[in-house]
């Protein structure tokens, strides 16, 4: 707002006026000090009122006198007096001048984290990430408290938490803590949980039950206690189709059913229920093998994920009860069309049996969709993925891809969802399995110098990329390693042959399969090979043939085609000419041979190249390995496979062993880690270079590459 003259005139009197006789005061004051400097001379200051000025009120007229030159002066001794750095009127020249103090810096006080997590049935733990005296004394108030000295850790039992959490609140913010999920609590609140009982077991066909072992039993009656919504993760080989049908027996009054599976195993399925289920009649149970097949009649419906994906409204129409899929860690991605046609079914059923040895190959976040199939109320992915998979908000989104509280998740799920049994738990009597690496002959390996060039161009692509293009490096890495192995794996197997043993050999490329197809015809061997090409109704009758002919000493099989559904008990020997990117994958095609009768001891042995992609991939598996390992969902430890010399005709090869490694089936001595872990170099005057050591370490994010890798047959 603007002003005339005379108004400013008059607001600078007034402010004149105001400031003469904020003059008096000061030039009233009496005297109170005297500051001596360090000649021992003083200077006088003035800083008090005057006795007359102090004892008479102020009058208008007082205000409103003294001159402008007065002024000048006092307004110069308030700057000294409020902190100019100016010296002061009374300062002796060469005298130093205090400064003013500096402001005070605020203080933090640091916030104590308490993070809870159950570690049993009935006691949950208290993880700190620093010290509170507060703290420690709510700790010690609580009736159940119990402190671990080895890992300076607080336990206290599970009827305690409510009370702890009251009191720990009350710190804040000093103290705050990460309180258990809703979801989690609700499921232990009760206390730990008596075995199920067995009555169950007489609504079903007596002759299948008389067929089921002890442990297989307690697997139906957990099924039947959680209401047929259940998740069998029992290992390979230990008879969950056994289960799986004696479960959907009992709930036949919810039946149609539907069975879902792989197509390899389709036939399996058929055969297995008419076996077991002799009171079904056999026109009641039919196989899903096109869209226009009619299924409005039939109780028992068995159809491959390709097949319920392409007619998923069908299926949904036809209201099936009961449901069954087989090799369930199939619908881990949430985002596939199988995955929702699959859940749909799943909600509208009552009874959902998942099977699955491996119900997650590499994460925790695998698990989720087969446990909202189960409960579809039981949390939701954020909740889970942030509580089980350390979820976070990245540049890209919500990413799930790591791993948290693995202790707590694999109880709730024995707890709510799944059942699961070792070999070793459960079959004493079964034969060991004994694992082995053996380094391929490295004179075999590099042939030709293009494939030589080929294998450290890709080394080199893989360890100077990142992100997408370094798993797209990593694919042809792979690749071209099976070309490079081919010969070095052929001359292996014709020392294998001398044994005289029945085997099973693995691989994953066309090129890998059909040179040791071709290895084989030359030294006249008779052998089956099946493969993703194999037509379905003849891998019934090749099983059979490898199993009942002694004649028959190989079975040449595709990784990805064979590490399900089919039972090669024949074989003793199990080899790997190749490697795949899941443990679990591994684990289920050894357990071809090494299941429910298999009478003598099992070895499996994995034929290694040095300066290829398995330094790379054999690391990976064995991190995925651990992280499954700790949520109980994988009890394979692919570090204590021996290591073991691969013969050489031409004898010029060093001893790859390590003379401290451990015996065959035990735990090696040198750790786990890449091929180095288990074998000395062939030419120890071989100096690692940057780039060897690098790629040797290096791990791609778990399971970022699976989607791609999995179908890939090159």
């Amino acid at each position: 707002m603007s002003c005339t003259s005379e108004e400013i005139a008059e607001k600078r009197r007034l402010a004149i006026e105001r400031l003469n006789a904020r003059k008096k005061c000061v030039e009233n004051q009496p005297n109170s000090s005297t500051s001596s400097n360090g000649d021992g001379g003083g200077v006088q200051r003035t800083t008090a009122l005057g006795t007359a000025a102090n004892k008479t009120p102020f009058s208008i007229s007082t205000f409103y006198g003294g001159n402008q030159s007065t002024f000048g002066k006092v307004s110069s001794a308030l700057h000294s007096k409020r902190g100019s750095t100016a010296t002061a009127p009374y300062a002796k020249p060469g005298q130093k001048q205090t400064s003013t103090p500096a402001k005070v810096a605020p203080i933090f006080v640091r916030t104590v984290t308490c993070a809870c997590s159950i570690v049993s049935e009935s006691r949950f733990v208290v993880e700190t990430n620093g010290f509170n005296e507060s703290m420690i004394e709510v700790f010690k108030q609580i009736p159940s408290k119990m402190y671990e000295s080895a890992t300076r850790k607080w336990t206290f039992e599970i009827k305690d938490y409510p009370m702890l959490l009251e009191r720990i609140s009350t710190l804040a913010p000093h103290v705050t803590i990460v309180a258990i999920p809703k979801f989690v609590m609700q499921e232990f609140a009760g206390g730990p949980k008596a075995k199920p009982s067995r009555v169950c077991l007489n609504g079903i066909e007596p002759s299948l039950v008389e067929s089921l072992l002890e442990f297989q039993k307690e697997g139906v009656a957990f099924a039947i206690d959680k209401g047929g919504r259940v998740l069998i993760a029992d290992e390979m080989g230990l008879g969950k189709t056994y289960q799986a049908i004696a479960v959907a027996d009992f709930y036949q009054q919810d039946w149609p059913l539907l069975v879902c599976t792989t197509a390899s195993t389709r036939d399996s399925w058929a055969h297995k229920i008419r076996q077991l289920l002799p009171h079904i009649p056999v026109h009641h149970i039919a196989a899903l093998n096109s869209g226009q097949d009619y299924i409005a009649e039939c109780r028992v419906l068995i159809a491959s994920y390709s097949m319920m994906e392409r007619c998923g409204e069908k299926l949904l129409d036809r209201g099936f009860g009961t449901l069954i899929f087989d090799e369930s860690h199939t619908l881990k991605n949430f985002k596939a069309k199988c995955t929702t046609v699959a859940c749909a079914l799943a909600k509208r059923a009552r009874r959902v049996v998942l099977l699955s040895g491996t119900p997650a190959l590499s994460r925790p976040a695998e698990l989720f969709t087969q446990l909202q199939m189960l409960d579809g109320r039981f949390c939701s992915f954020k909740e889970y993925s942030t509580r089980y998979c350390a979820g976070k908000q990245s540049n890209f989104g919500w990413d799930a891809s790591g791993q948290s509280n693995l202790a707590e998740l694999n109880l709730l799920l024995g707890r709510k969802f799944m059942i699961r049994r070792t070999k070793d738990e459960v079959l004493s009597e079964l034969a060991e399995k004994n694992r082995e690496t053996v380094v391929l002959d490295p004179s075999y390996l590099w042939t030709n110098e293009e494939v030589e060039e080929n294998i450290n161009s890709y080394a080199s692509d893989y360890t100077t990329s990142k992100g997408r293009q370094r798993e797209e490096a990593l694919i042809k890495y792979y690749s071209v390693t099976a070309e490079a192995k081919a010969p070095a794996v052929c001359a292996y197997l014709k020392q294998v042959l001398k044994e005289k043993k029945k085997f099973i050999v693995f691989a994953h490329h066309h090129v890998m399969l059909d040179a040791i197809g071709k290895c084989l015809a030359k030294q006249k061997v008779d052998f089956i090979r099946i493969d993703g090409s194999t037509r379905s109704d003849l891998r019934a009758s090749l099983v059979e043939k490898f199993q009942t002919k002694a004649s028959c000493h190989a079975a040449v099989l595709s990784l990805k085609a064979c590490n399900t559904g089919i039972t090669l008990t024949a074989a003793q020997l199990v080899l790997f000419a190749e490697l795949d990117w899941n443990p679990s994958t591994l684990a289920q095609a050894e357990s071809r041979a090494h299941r429910i009768g298999q009478a003598d001891n099992v070895t499996v042995r994995y034929l290694l190249a040095k300066k290829t992609a398995d330094d790379i991939i054999w690391t990976m598996l064995q991190r995925k390995q651990e992280t499954l390992s700790r949520v109980g969902l994988c009890n394979e430890d692919f570090s204590d496979a021996s290591s073991v010399q691969a013969p050489s005709d031409a004898g010029n090869i060093e001893p790859f062993l390590n003379k401290s490694h451990s015996p065959v089936g035990g735990r090696n001595s040198l750790g786990k880690g890449t091929l180095d872990a288990f074998v000395v170099r062939s030419n120890p005057a071989t100096p690692n270079t940057s780039n060897e050591n690098e790629c040797l370490t290096s791990f791609l994010n778990p399971d970022d590459d699976d989607d791609d890798l999995a179908d890939l047959e090159l």
